[in-house]
């Protein structure tokens, strides 16, 4: 045997095997003696036809059984005397053989990077970015609880300052050409808020539903703005007071206005915790990431690609999409993540991190227990099926991770208030 190695890539090798007729004849034998047995030709018992007649009935056969064989009891040789343990993706891309003289098949192995980790375990700096609150946040989310409670009525007299418009915009240029690609449709707007707030916009007070207002806005900044308003509707919202009485009577559990203060403010945080906490895994993650070179493997990322191409249908409502497109779009998604896939391995095998079977109970356990008694049990059932038990298993191994590296960490903390990062980010 003789066997020829060509390095495609770090991650890739292409490798022909050559044999001769001698070391591969018992194979060939073999398989013509099954196919034989089984071959029925007129004027000939079952199993007798002749060796030079049921090699030429048997032909493409006869070729493919012979050449299954022979590969199946040796590639595996092969790849160990290549010191290829794990691969990824195998094809036989080639195979040729006269009888009596040579045979010889090609195979094409893809296998996971060698992953070479930075020097994370001396501590690494992320940014920490920590939200506070602001008390602005708070009162929308309390007007905005206002505005959901409010007595609204149709206005036929004429809009005015703070009323409601539905309406159609249609957004045109200076001749009043309205400009494709660039029409709202059902847009509910405040008069004296938003856009309708800015200067220009006072051609919107006395419109009335049907009528279509031509207004040109006036923005501080930027170039101004023409726009035709079709008003389908106005309203007036008449918004409730957040009074105790009010609050008992439209919330179960909150009796009062200063609890329910406290409980959207403590809400809103939470939601700005978790962006922290989002934003700072994210930093760890791309800290691996962009440090760590390798080769993905081709195989990953069409998988990866094939899963997307074959779930967007149903997320799509069912409407055709250009899979070639879908797939260029997604590629730099696919490639980071099995990057970070492949880095959790090599972190996971170099700390010996992993989840038992009592830690995977224990989170089911807890999981049941936060749902009513009589759900708890299709919880759980839920959880013995193999593919949904991988899944937990999978986050929380990379939960453990995070909660290792975090550990490690020189964290860079910035503290920043809410309104400041809104208006940052206008």
């Amino acid at each position: 045997m003789k066997i020829t190695v060509n390095e495609v890539s770090s991650i890739e090798r292409k490798i022909r095997v050559d044999f001769e007729w001698k070391a591969v004849e018992g194979h060939y034998n073999s398989t013509l003696n099954k196919l034989r047995k089984e071959l029925k030709v007129d004027g000939f018992r079952p199993g007798k036809v002749p060796t030079d007649i049921a090699k030429r009935i048997l032909g493409p056969k006869l070729s493919y059984e012979f050449t299954n064989a022979v590969i199946d009891s040796n590639y595996k040789d092969v790849l160990k005397e290549q010191n290829i343990d794990k691969f990824i993706d195998l094809n036989i891309s080639g195979v040729d053989f006269e009888a009596g003289k040579t045979f010889y098949y090609e195979m094409t192995v893809e296998f996971d990077p060698e992953i070479k980790l930075p020097d994370y375990k001396k501590g690494f700096p992320i940014k920490k970015t920590v939200y506070v609150l602001d008390k602005e946040d708070v009162d929308l989310y309390l007007e905005d609880i206002r505005e959901h409670h409010a007595m609204v009525k149709e206005v036929s007299d004429g809009a005015q300052k703070d009323h409601y418009i539905l309406c159609d915009l249609q957004e045109t240029d200076v001749d009043g050409t309205p400009i494709v690609g660039r029409k709202i449709t059902d847009r509910m707007m405040k008069v004296g808020e938003g856009i309708f707030g800015e200067p220009g916009s006072e051609a919107l007070i006395g419109a009335k539903a049907g009528d279509e207002v031509h207004i040109q806005l006036k923005p501080k900044k930027g170039n101004k703005i023409n726009y035709v308003v079709s008003v389908k509707r106005v309203e007036s919202h008449d918004l409730p007071e957040l009074t105790d009485d009010f609050i008992k009577n439209n919330f179960k559990t909150i009796d009062n206005y200063k609890t329910l203060r406290e409980e959207v403010e403590k809400s809103l945080q939470g939601e700005w915790d978790s962006r922290t906490e989002k934003e700072y895994l994210q930093g760890i993650t791309e800290y691996f990431v962009e440090k760590v070179t390798m080769d993905v493997p081709k195989s990953r990322i069409n998988r990866f690609l094939d899963n997307i191409v074959e779930d967007m249908p149903a997320k799509n409502g069912g409407k055709e999409i250009d899979d070639q497109k879908l797939r260029e779009q997604y590629r730099p998604v696919a490639e980071r993540e099995i990057r970070w896939y492949l880095i959790q391995e090599a972190i996971s095998k170099a700390e010996k991190i992993e989840v038992t079977k009592e830690e995977m109970d224990q989170k089911i356990q807890a999981m049941a227990e936060q749902y009513p008694k009589e759900n708890r049990e299709s919880i759980l059932k839920y959880y013995r099926k193999a593919e949904n038990r991988s899944h937990l298993e999978n986050d929380l191994h990379e939960q453990k991770i995070f909660d290792h590296l975090k550990e490690l960490v020189k964290v860079k903390k910035e503290t920043i208030n809410t309104k400041d990062f809104k208006k940052r980010n206008l």
